[in-house]
C-alpha cells in the first residue's frame, strides 16, 4: 500500500528499520515526511530524534483503524515533538489524503522559505540613487504575491461585479483548477459557489464586515467541506473596490465535527438511559469526589434515604446518615486511602430529617467502593446499598419474641428456683433467728447472773490468789458466752447497730495496732486506700469485729505466714449486677475487700461459707461463726458481701456498705478507769428474779437507792406513786400486756426529767427497727460488768447534775488536737480533772472553725498530723489568738520549732500536764 501512495506521489520510498536509521542521520538530505510505523516501541523518542535531525520533515504517526484516540492519549499533553505532525489510520483512502496533504503542505513551507529568502535579498539590497519607486514596487508586489502563493488556504479575488481578479496557487491546489481557467470569470462559475455567497459578498461590499460562511463542493469525485471567510478590499478613498475570499479544506474537520456530534448524540442516548436506569435503581446511589469526599451524583432513593433535596457538591461527612459507632468520614477516607471496599450488613444509622428534632434510627446494607480511572489514579467513592429497616425490625422483633420467651421461662424457672431457695433460706434464718433469740435471751441472762455474781465475789477475794485466778477463768468463760451470743445475734440480723457516718480510711488506721498484735509479726499487712474515698452509714464497733473476724479467718488460711491486704475503694452496683443477687438495691458503695494469700476455698466450701457453724477448720479450733456474723452484718446495714476463692489462689471478701452523703461523725470513746457510782434512785425492772437479785446489788454496791418492779405494770404503779425517780432501768423483753416501750413513754409524761436505759440479750424488734436503735434509745446489752453499767448511768445522769457556773467561775479553755482518738479522750479527761474546759478534735482541719470561733487559753496539739502539720497549726493558730499558750505533743521527745511553745513528750503523766498547764 504504501509503494503505491509513493507512486501516485511521485516520490522516492525509503524503508528503514531503526538500526538503520541512525545512518541515514549521518547523511545531508533531509526527506520530506517520515511515517512511523505501529509497534516500534518508544514511538515518542524516536519522534524527537527524527525532529532534532530534521526539523522541517512532516512526521505521520501510523495506528491501526479505530486507534487514533488511544494513540493521541498516549502522548499525553504536551508531546515535544514540535509542529508539522499527524497520525493516520492504517487504511488506503485516508493515508494518502493524510500523505498528500503532508508533502503539500512541506512543498509550501519549502516553497515560501526559498521565496522569502528571495525577496528578502532583493530588498536587503543596497539601494541605488537610480533604483526608482516603481522598481521598489514591483519588488513589493513580487513579495506579497508569492507569500500569498505560499499559503496553504486558497485565496480568491472579486471585484464589485464578483468577476475573478485574482487565483492564487492554494486555490489552484484545492479545485485543481488554473488562474488561466478562472480568472476574468464571474464567480458563478466557481464549483463552491453558491447564492448564500453572493448574499455574503453583497453585504461585505456594502460595509457590514467579514462574514463566514461553510460550504461544500464536489471535485474529482471528491465532496469537500469548505470554510470561506469574506472580506472587502477598499482601495484609496476608503470604498470597497473588491472582496477577498479565503478558503480553507475543513473536510477532515467536518467529518470529526459530525463523528463527535454522532458520538455525542449517542452518548447522550446512552446517559440519558442510565440516569433513568440510575433513578429508578431500588437500592441508593451515591458518588463522592476527591479526597474531601464530595457528593458528585445520588439518586432518589439516596434522596429519600437522607431526607434532603440538594446534596450534590456537599461534603458527604454532611450528608450521609450518621453510623452508630463510627464515623462516615473516617470510613469513606479508609476505603480512599487502602483501595479497599468496606461492606456493611444490617448496620445501624441515625438520620436527622428536616423538621424533626430527633434522630430516626434504621438498618441499610451497603458498600464503599473505590473508584478508579482509566489511568488506575484514585477519583471517588461509590456507595451503593438498600434500606433494610423493616427486615432488620422484623428480625429483630422475631429475635425479641424468642428472646422475651425464652426469658420469660428462664425466668419464671428461676423465680421459682429463686423463691425455693429463698423459702429454704427464709425458713432456716427464720428457724435459726427464733432459736437464737429464744437461746440468746435465756443465755444472757444466765450470763448475767453469773457474771455479777462473779463481780460481787471480786472483793470478797481479794485476798485469795487461788480463788482469784478461778474467779478470772469463770469471767473469760463468759465474755466468750457474751462473744458467741453476740455472733449468733449478727448472723440473725438481730443485733441492735448504732450506725453513724463514718469514714473507713481512719477506721482502719485505728485498728492497725490490734491487727497487727491479732495476726503476728510473721504476716505482712498492706493497707490501700483509693483517693476520694466516700463515707458510708455503718455501726463502727461491730464493723470492727467483721474485719477483726475476717483476719482472723485469713491468718488460719495461710497458716500464720504470708500477706493481708485490706483495700477501700468507692463502687458502683448496677441493676445488671443486683439482678442477679438477692438482697442488693443498685446505688453507690464503700468497698472493704479483704484478700489473703493462703490456701483457698473449694467451689463446696463457698457454697456453704456464710451458713452459721459451718467450719473447715478442726474441731475445737474455730466456731464456724465469722463469716456468718460478716454475712448478718453487711445485710442489716443495708450492704452486701461475695467471696472471691479458688484453691491455692488465696480469698478476697468484698463487703460493700451503702454511701452516706452526711459528714463524718467521730466517736469519742467513753472513758476509761474505775467504776462511780452516786446516790441517785434507780427503779429496776426484771422479770427473771436472779437476774434482778444480780443488778440490785450491783447498784447497791455503788451507792444507788434501788427499788425493784417484776413487771411494765408494776414499775407503772411505782412510777405513779409520786417518789423521786432518776433512772428507770428496764429489760426490754417483759410479761404481760404493758410493753417496756410504752412503760417508758408514760415514765416521760410523769417524769420529764428522768433518764431510761434498756438492757437486753434480745432485742425483739421493740427498741430495734430496720435493723438500728431507734433515735434517742440508751441500750445496754447482756451480759455487762458493774464498770459498764456504772459508766453507762454516769452519762445518762452527768447532763442533768452538772452545776451551771456563775460568770466569775468561767474556766480556761484548753484547745486539744490529737488524731489517736483514744489518745484524744484521755487527754480531754485528764485536762477536766485539773479543772480546765477541754475541747477536742482529731485532725488540724476540724479544729479549725473552732479556733475561729471561740476564745481558748491553751492549745494541745500532736505534732504529726494527718493533714496539716502540729506546728503548722500552732502558727496559725497564734496568727488568729496571738495569747494562746501552745505545747507541742510528741512521741520522739522535745520539738525544735521556730513560734513560742513548750513541747511535752509521749507518753506523759497527770503530773506532767498539770505542771505544764498550770505551772
Amino acid at each position: 500500500m504504501l509503494e503505491d501512495i509513493a507512486v501516485a506521489q511521485q516520490v522516492r520510498l525509503d524503508i528503514l528499520d531503526q538500526s538503520s536509521l541512525s545512518e541515514r542521520f549521518q547523511t545531508e538530505d533531509e526527506p520530506s515526511l517520515v511515517l512511523l510505523a505501529p509497534g516500534l516501541g518508544k514511538t515518542l523518542s524516536l519522534a524527537r530524534a527524527v525532529r532534532k535531525r530534521w526539523p522541517q520533515c512532516e512526521l505521520i504517526f501510523l495506528c491501526l483503524p479505530g486507534g487514533v484516540d488511544t494513540l493521541r492519549q498516549s502522548f499525553g499533553i504536551a508531546p515535544l515533538i514540535g509542529a508539522h505532525w499527524s497520525i493516520a489510520e492504517m487504511e488506503r483512502d485516508q493515508l494518502a489524503r493524510e500523505v498528500d496533504r503532508s508533502l503539500n503542505a512541506g512543498r509550501r513551507r519549502s516553497k515560501l522559505r526559498t521565496t522569502l529568502e528571495r525577496a528578502n535579498a532583493t530588498i536587503a539590497k543596497p539601494r541605488t540613487e537610480f533604483e526608482g519607486i516603481s522598481q521598489r514596487r514591483l519588488n513589493a508586489d513580487y513579495y506579497v504575491h508569492n507569500i500569498i502563493d505560499a499559503a496553504r488556504d486558497a485565496i480568491v479575488g472579486l471585484d464589485t461585479t464578483l468577476e475573478v481578479l485574482y487565483w492564487s496557487a492554494g486555490a489552484c491546489e484545492l479545485f485543481r483548477l488554473s488562474a488561466r481557467d478562472t480568472v476574468g470569470r464571474q464567480a458563478e462559475q466557481l464549483p463552491f459557489w453558491s447564492e448564500a455567497l453572493v448574499t455574503a459578498v453583497r453585504q461585505v461590499l456594502s460595509g457590514s464586515g467579514t462574514q463566514s460562511h461553510e460550504c461544500s463542493c464536489v471535485v474529482g469525485d471528491v465532496e469537500l467541506a469548505l470554510e470561506v471567510n469574506v472580506s472587502a478590499v477598499s482601495g484609496g478613498d476608503g470604498l470597497a473596490v473588491g472582496a477577498s475570499l479565503t478558503i480553507r479544506d475543513i473536510t477532515a474537520l467536518a467529518a470529526e465535527r459530525r463523528a463527535n456530534a454522532e458520538r455525542g448524540r449517542q452518548l447522550s442516548d446512552e446517559r440519558q438511559h442510565l440516569h433513568r436506569l440510575f433513578e429508578q435503581a431500588p437500592g441508593f446511589i451515591a458518588i463522592t469526589q476527591g479526597p474531601q469526599h464530595v457528593v458528585e451524583i445520588a439518586n432518589r432513593s439516596f434522596h429519600q434515604l437522607v431526607g434532603l433535596r440538594d446534596v450534590i457538591g456537599l461534603p458527604a461527612a454532611v450528608v450521609f446518615p450518621q453510623i452508630e459507632g463510627q464515623d462516615v468520614g473516617s470510613l469513606l477516607q479508609r476505603v480512599y486511602i487502602t483501595r479497599r471496599p468496606y461492606v456493611g450488613r444490617g448496620t445501624p444509622i441515625l438520620v436527622t430529617r428536616a423538621g424533626e428534632e430527633q434522630p430516626r434510627r434504621g438498618y441499610v446494607d451497603f458498600v464503599f467502593q473505590p473508584v478508579l480511572s482509566e489511568q488506575d489514579q484514585l477519583t471517588g467513592v461509590f456507595c451503593q446499598g438498600h434500606d433494610v429497616t423493616q427486615q432488620v425490625l422484623a428480625q429483630l422483633a422475631l429475635q425479641r419474641s424468642q428472646e422475651d420467651l425464652q426469658a420469660l421461662v428462664d425466668e419464671r424457672t428461676r423465680e421459682l428456683e429463686q423463691s425455693r431457695h429463698a423459702l429454704y433460706q427464709s425458713q432456716k434464718l427464720e428457724a435459726i433467728g427464733k432459736l437464737t433469740g429464744g437461746v440468746a435471751h435465756d443465755f444472757n441472762n444466765v450470763l448475767q447472773v453469773v457474771s455479777g455474781n462473779l463481780q460481787l465475789l471480786r472483793p470478797l477475794l481479794s485476798g485469795n490468789r487461788l480463788g482469784t485466778g478461778r474467779l478470772d477463768a469463770a469471767t473469760g468463760a463468759v465474755d466468750r458466752g457474751a462473744k458467741l451470743a453476740a455472733e449468733l445475734l449478727a448472723f440473725a440480723r438481730k443485733q441492735p447497730l448504732r450506725p453513724a457516718p463514718t469514714h473507713l480510711a481512719r477506721l482502719l488506721r485505728n485498728m492497725d495496732a490490734l491487727l497487727r498484735q491479732a495476726l503476728g509479726e510473721a504476716i505482712e499487712i498492706e493497707t490501700v486506700v483509693a483517693g476520694g474515698l466516700w463515707t458510708t452509714m455503718v455501726d463502727p464497733h461491730q464493723l470492727e469485729n467483721v474485719v477483726l473476724n475476717l483476719a482472723i479467718n485469713a491468718r488460719d488460711a495461710m497458716q500464720a505466714s504470708g500477706k493481708l491486704t485490706l483495700e477501700l475503694s468507692n463502687a458502683m452496683l448496677d441493676e445488671l449486677y443486683t439482678q442477679t443477687q438477692i438482697d442488693v438495691e443498685p446505688g453507690q458503695y464503700v468497698l472493704l475487700a479483704v484478700s489473703d494469700t493462703g490456701s483457698g476455698m473449694s467451689a463446696q466450701t463457698l457454697e456453704h461459707a456464710f451458713e452459721p457453724f459451718y467450719t473447715t477448720k478442726p474441731e475445737g479450733e474455730g466456731t464456724g461463726l465469722g463469716l456468718s456474723m460478716a454475712y448478718g452484718f453487711a445485710k442489716q446495714s443495708g450492704g452486701h458481701i461475695r467471696i472471691y476463692s479458688e484453691p491455692g489462689s488465696g480469698t478476697t471478701v468484698k463487703l460493700y456498705l451503702p454511701r452516706t452523703e452526711q459528714p463524718e461523725v467521730l466517736a469519742v470513746p467513753l472513758p476509761v478507769g474505775p467504776a462511780v457510782g452516786g446516790d441517785e434512785t434507780i427503779l429496776v425492772v426484771e422479770d427473771d428474779l436472779a437476774v434482778q437479785g444480780t443488778v440490785v446489788e450491783l447498784l447497791n454496791g455503788l451507792g444507788y437507792q434501788v427499788l425493784r418492779a417484776n413487771d411494765a405494770q408494776s414499775a407503772l404503779s411505782i412510777l405513779q406513786s409520786g417518789l423521786r425517780i432518776d433512772v428507770l432501768f428496764t429489760d426490754v423483753v417483759m410479761p404481760g400486756a404493758l410493753s417496756t416501750t410504752e412503760l417508758a413513754r408514760q415514765a416521760k409524761l410523769l417524769l420529764p426529767a428522768i433518764a431510761v436505759l434498756f438492757t437486753s440479750g434480745y432485742t425483739r424488734n421493740a427498741i430495734v427497727h430496720g435493723g438500728k436503735l431507734d433515735t434517742g434509745v440508751e441500750l445496754l446489752s447482756k451480759p455487762y460488768r458493774q464498770e459498764e453499767l456504772a459508766r453507762k448511768l454516769r452519762q445518762l445522769l452527768a447532763p442533768r447534775q452538772t452545776p451551771a457556773l456563775p460568770p466569775e467561775a468561767v474556766r480556761p479553755a484548753v484547745l486539744v488536737v490529737e488524731d489517736q482518738l483514744q489518745l484524744l479522750a484521755l487527754t480531754c479527761e485528764m485536762v477536766q480533772e485539773l479543772g480546765l474546759t477541754a475541747e477536742g478534735f482529731p485532725s488540724a482541719e476540724a479544729a479549725l472553725p473552732a479556733l475561729r470561733e471561740k476564745h481558748f487559753e491553751y492549745l494541745l496539739v500532736d505534732v504529726n498530723l494527718p493533714g496539716m502539720s502540729g506546728p503548722e497549726f500552732a502558727r496559725l493558730a497564734l496568727q488568729e489568738q496571738p495569747k494562746l499558750q501552745v505545747v507541742l505533743l510528741s512521741g520522739e521527745g522535745a520539738v525544735e520549732t521556730s513560734i513560742p511553745a513548750s513541747s511535752l513528750g509521749k507518753p506523759y503523766t497527770f503530773e506532767q500536764l498539770e505542771a505544764i498547764l498550770k505551772g
